[in-house]
């Protein structure tokens, strides 16, 4: 069975205010309407530039799954994708830890290094590391993890026997999920993943990332290769309406239900996927985004799957 992710407007980024409200209903529907999971976004100050206006009003990823998981039942919990660099790690891993226990084992430690140097700057994070931070910050999580006490020796922490509890209901710990194309992301991705999520990608491109962790994974012995799960942009026109310029290429993922269905099953056939990150793209209120959510689960969905 194809597996279909959601992300609540926990950002701006939809053209339309974030609201507890917003996140919170989308995510019960989801739940209601069989997503296997919602992800919520991470930005944390930002500045003015047009890449980052949307993200100017991002609700906080772990407060915000703590409330959606007190509002369902057995929806996954995720972050789509934290900036691991951003936060002490022994203190993330805590609350990650916490989170787990207290929704009943749900949670989703999805990652990134980021890219605003802007907010680096703002958070008194070298920009410069952010790569072996994240690296150093996954192994670090994974001992926090582990049962009894803890030791660790990195370039950015080290401790020797101290004791970090509760520990994640998942064992050996949640699972992780790496975001990113770049080569150094495909291989942290060998390294520690169990979900490879790039950014929409096109197909030609996707299948060759794809190739290049497997052989990342071959290179340190790795046997298992990540599931990818691509995250996919969707705009139904005659909800949003969203219209293509006469000649143009229509954009994947965008059209009538019927058309998002091909585009899907062109990934599933050709580069094997079988879960993906749904992102509805042209809602202009929380209606749209409802009914969009609606749509995609009742009229596309049954023409992937076969």
């Amino acid at each position: 069975m194809v597996q279909f992710s959601f992300r609540p407007p926990n950002a701006n980024y939809l053209g339309f205010e974030a609201t507890p409200e917003g996140i919170i209903t989308t995510a019960c529907k989801a739940e209601a309407l069989g997503f296997d999971a919602v992800l919520v976004n991470d930005h944390i100050i930002v500045d003015g530039s047009p890449r980052s206006a949307v993200w100017a009003n991002t609700y906080d990823p772990l407060i915000a799954l703590s409330f959606i998981a007190a509002h369902t039942t057995h929806i996954r919990l995720g972050t789509s994708v934290l900036i691991m660099p951003y936060r002490n790690p022994i203190a993330t891993a805590k609350m990650l830890a916490t989170l787990d226990r207290m929704s009943g084992g749900r949670l989703i430690a999805g990652v990134g290094v980021g890219w605003n140097e802007a907010e680096f700057q703002a958070l008194g994070v070298p920009f410069q590391e952010r790569g072996a931070r994240t690296t150093e910050y996954l192994r670090l999580w994974q001992a926090c993890w582990a049962p009894g006490a803890v030791s660790f020796e990195g370039r950015f922490f080290s401790f020797a026997n101290m004791h970090i509890n509760p520990k994640p209901l998942q064992q050996p710990h949640p699972p992780i999920w790496i975001g990113g194309s770049s080569p150094a992301a495909l291989r942290r991705a060998a390294a520690f993943a169990q979900v490879w999520q790039p950014t929409p990608t096109p197909l030609a491109e996707l299948i060759e990332r794809q190739a290049y962790l497997r052989q990342a994974c071959k290179k340190i012995g790795r046997q298992d290769v990540p599931e990818t799960r691509m995250s996919f942009r969707v705009n139904f026109s005659a909800i949003t309406g969203a219209t293509t310029p006469v000649g143009a290429e229509r954009p994947t993922g965008q059209g009538t239900p019927r058309q998002v269905a091909e585009d899907i099953r062109r990934y599933r056939h050709e580069a094997g996927l079988e879960a993906f990150q749904i992102n509805f793209n042209g809602c202009h209120n929380l209606d749209q985004l409802m009914a969009s959510m609606d749509c995609f689960m009742q009229e596309v969905k049954p023409l992937v799957e076969p």
